[in-house]
């Protein structure tokens, strides 16, 4: 667990120094809702939008970058993302699996946006 939540610090404080100002406050609202298109739309369905938003709202692409970092490391699967993208990807029972794994990331991700990125102070949703 140690290292999913230093790698998440890790991708946030990425965002936090290269970053603009609107580039941030677009990664940590995507962040905020992450979790919960995750659990309504799954977890293809989630990284497929985010690739289509990518188009105009560029970040997005950083972000399935760092949900693919934080799956690989508690699954030990790589470029998860990739494949749902080409339409490789099984859905099996690892994908349950894997989509755990991402919104495990996504509450790192989200805490530590919260911190770097500048979340409400009094946002009583962080869970």
């Amino acid at each position: 667990m140690t290292e999913l939540i230093k790698k998440a610090v890790e991708c946030v404080r990425e965002i936090d120094k290269i970053g603009s100002k609107e580039k941030k406050d677009k990664y940590l609202s995507t962040v905020k809702g992450l979790g919960s298109m995750i659990i309504q739309n799954g977890l293809y369905g989630t990284i497929l939008f985010l690739k289509v938003k990518a188009r105009n709202e560029p970040i997005n692409n950083e972000l399935i970058k760092h949900l693919d970092t934080l799956i690989e490391i508690q699954t030990g699967e790589k470029n998860f993302s990739e494949k749902v993208i080409n339409g490789t990807a099984e859905q099996n029972s690892k994908y349950f699996k894997i989509q755990y794994a991402a919104l495990e990331g996504v509450k790192w991700l989200r805490r530590y946006a919260d911190i770097y990125l500048g979340g409400e102070e009094d946002d009583s949703t962080n869970s």
